[in-house]
């Protein structure tokens, strides 16, 4: 008797302890910052998320010209609803084009970004701690802005994030994307399609890195615009809290049809 006293004082002991440990699963802080992949995870049912890129600096260079574009404040905004699926907002507040040409005339554009409005909602959901989640993205692009900056046009685009965690520590996850991408002239649409890769290490609670890659198939009727850019990322973040995520990292272009470089810091805050 006494044994099963002590039995069921262990269990009792354990419930509390395991529904916490589930809960904390949960309670991920679920950002889709940083790298070339988007996460499968949904924000929490009721939680409103914050994803802001701080600053993002792109160079491109080809025949003698120079581009520098830097974005400001590029914010995704997201809220979940019903714990499967999340509406989500997005705008780029303000942006800067150096253009140096090849005899080094030089023409600076400011410019405010494009908004776009999307949903996302959860196929797969994953259940503990390891196994595999997935969800399917649905954007249009709201052109309020103006080139540059802005695309010119409307646009849409439809992801299918996956997420594969093969332990506490590592992560394995693919994005698929298609979209009606807008023409560089900024009017029309033409297709872009492709997918990224990413292998996520954590060091600890707080601490993790991301190495992944991008291909995409870009059909923009501009010879000169057309082709095959591919990227491959390294990134770092940081979480100071429970809800806000701090990070930075570089993308690489790994062909002449990429941007030769982009760096970016960014923050994650769960409200």
């Amino acid at each position: 008797m006494r044994n099963l006293i002590k039995a069921l004082a262990c269990g009792l002991a354990w419930v509390p302890v395991a529904a916490t440990a589930q809960n904390s699963n949960a309670d991920r802080l679920c950002s889709e910052r940083p790298g070339l992949t988007t996460s499968a995870c949904i924000t929490a049912a009721g939680r409103l998320q914050t994803e802001t890129g701080l600053a993002d600096w792109t160079l491109e260079r080809r025949d003698g010209e120079r581009v520098d574009t830097v974005l400001i404040g590029d914010t995704l905004i997201r809220f979940g609803m019903g714990g499967k699926t999340e509406l989500r907002l997005g705008w780029t507040p303000f942006g800067v084009q150096r253009d140096r040409d090849a005899d080094g005339a030089v023409m600076r554009t400011h410019r405010v970004g494009d908004a776009s409005i999307g949903i996302k909602t959860s196929i797969v959901e994953r259940k503990g701690d390891t196994g595999l989640a997935m969800s399917g993205i649905a954007t249009a692009l709201v052109p309020v802005g103006r080139q540059p900056i802005g695309a010119g046009d409307w646009g849409a685009t439809f992801q299918l994030p996956v997420t594969y965690r093969t332990s506490k520590t590592v992560s394995l996850q693919v994005t698929p994307i298609v979209s009606a991408a807008v023409n560089d002239d900024g009017r029309g649409r033409h297709a872009l399609y492709g997918s990224a890769a990413e292998i996520e290490y954590e060091f600890s609670e707080t601490l993790k890195i991301d190495l992944s890659t991008q291909v995409l198939r870009d059909d923009d009727p501009d010879p000169t615009v057309r082709g095959t850019p591919a990227l491959g990322s390294l990134a770092v973040s940081w979480q100071s809290d429970h809800n806000t995520q701090f990070d930075l990292g570089t993308n690489v272009g790994l062909n002449r049809a990429a941007p030769d470089m982009q760096a970016f810091l960014g923050v994650s805050h769960r409200f």
